[in-house]
């Protein structure tokens, strides 16, 4: 691809800024690409689909629209290239203003885009090593505890079977479980008891980690990745409503809010796990660790048999994605 990089320079919160022009040969080249695929697909009353002439195509687009179509296509593969010769880690799409567009002329445009930043990462080991030496509170469940939990499951026992003040003795415990004694139905809601609030605590503890990464490091966040937060967290928020059975505008209509607003009162939270996301990438990369290949297809596999309308691309970087963050985890939490 020929092309002219006229200006290229870096601007505020991990932004890139281009400046490119392409030769009028390379638009027209592209021009008969775009007039190719519009003639195979084309389909018009009088012709069949494939042979519509290529003049009555011309003609029906107009020729400037067609000249924006191949420069278009043409400014593609121009970004595509440069990305590879600059080494450029390009987040989201790049916004793109047409400074001259004109048929049979060469095109020039202003590109601006957004770059992974390289953040200031604190001694992420250290601190990894200082939180995982920390002194962990003993796990204990009293026996109040366990009453709550075995009155709760009376209560779900009984509603299931219509049978009131239903009494836990080593004779009816069985129908709450293979038990064979009260002891042993005890002993089952100890334990659980007991695995319950060790993952609370690992998840405690994981957290105060990681909001020490987070603190500590240092460097913008650019606008499309907490903006792209922004949106997943309004998405998540859309699902648990909807699991319950409620609509997300009728909950923003209770909160007397809407959408907008919301995500004003999120923009630290987005922009802080952005900054977590980055950090968590910045090790990865720094330590080599990589989700491995089988892994990723397979849970790729899974997740597209659930939602079957997800793209698989969008879906391959959300898995790996978070299978490389569990791989950071491990890794700092066995230092």
């Amino acid at each position: 691809m020929q092309y002219t990089i006229k200006e290229k320079k870096s601007l505020p919160q991990s932004e890139f800024l281009l400046l490119l022009e392409i030769p009028q040969e390379e638009i027209a080249g592209h021009r008969t690409h775009v007039l190719s695929h519009l003639k195979k697909d084309m389909e018009l009353p009088g012709f069949r689909k494939g042979v519509v002439p290529e003049k009555i195509i011309r003609e029906r687009m107009g020729e400037l629209a067609l000249w924006e179509e191949a420069a278009t296509d043409a400014l593609s593969e121009v970004l595509a290239e440069i990305f590879r010769a600059e080494k450029l880690d390009v987040i989201g799409r790049p916004r793109v203003e047409a400074l001259k567009l004109a048929p049979e002329n060469p095109a020039e445009f202003k590109v601006t885009l957004s770059l992974y930043p390289e953040l200031t990462l604190p001694d992420y080991k250290k601190i990894a090593a200082v939180h995982n030496g920390k002194k962990v509170e003993p796990t204990h469940v009293d026996e109040k505890e366990i009453d709550t939990v075995i009155s709760e499951i009376k209560k779900q026992h009984e509603a299931a079977t219509n049978v009131n003040d239903f009494a836990v003795t080593d004779e009816t415990v069985k129908e709450l479980g293979a038990f064979n004694t009260v002891a042993e139905f005890r002993a089952k809601v100890k334990e659980g008891l007991l695995s319950h609030t060790e993952t609370k605590g690992k998840e405690k503890r994981r957290a105060e980690l990681l909001d020490a990464l987070t603190e500590k490091s240092k460097g913008d966040i650019p606008e499309v990745m907490i903006a792209s937060e922004l949106a997943r967290m309004e998405s998540e928020l859309r699902a648990e409503i909807e699991r319950v059975g409620g609509s997300f505008d009728a909950y923003l209509k209770e909160i007397k809010k809407n959408a907008d607003a919301l995500k004003k009162e999120w923009g630290k939270d987005a922009e802080r796990r952005a900054r977590l996301q980055l950090t968590l990438f910045q090790i990865a990369r720094a330590e080599k660790l990589t989700a491995p290949e089988k892994e990723v297809e397979e849970e790729v596999k899974h997740l597209l048999e659930h939602y079957k309308n997800a793209s698989p691309e969008n879906a391959r970087s959300y898995v790996e994605t978070l299978l490389t963050n569990q791989k950071v985890l491990q890794f700092l939490e066995n230092i």
